[in-house]
């Protein structure tokens, strides 16, 4: 059981240290960029689709261990 929870962390995790970079890159490509004003508390454009990797790490230990799950119950 912790067996397959820690290898679907693995895999997310591993899964949302690749993709930031390229979303992040998506994002300049876009224009999916927060420019800081004066209420604003970044002094340098951030990318907005950043969170994205994040649901996607989500999305992906979630069907990782329910998929697991699944697995076992058929066998």
């Amino acid at each position: 059981m912790w067996g397959d929870i820690a290898i679907a962390f693995l895999i997310a995790f591993i899964t949302a240290f690749v993709l930031t970079p390229h979303t992040m890159r998506l994002a300049k490509k876009v224009g999916a960029i927060d420019i800081p004003d004066d209420r604003r508390v970044n002094k340098k454009p951030m990318p907005r689709l950043r969170r994205l990797s994040c649901y996607l790490w989500i999305f992906t230990f979630y069907n990782i261990f329910v998929n697991c799950n699944e697995f076992r119950r058929l066998y």
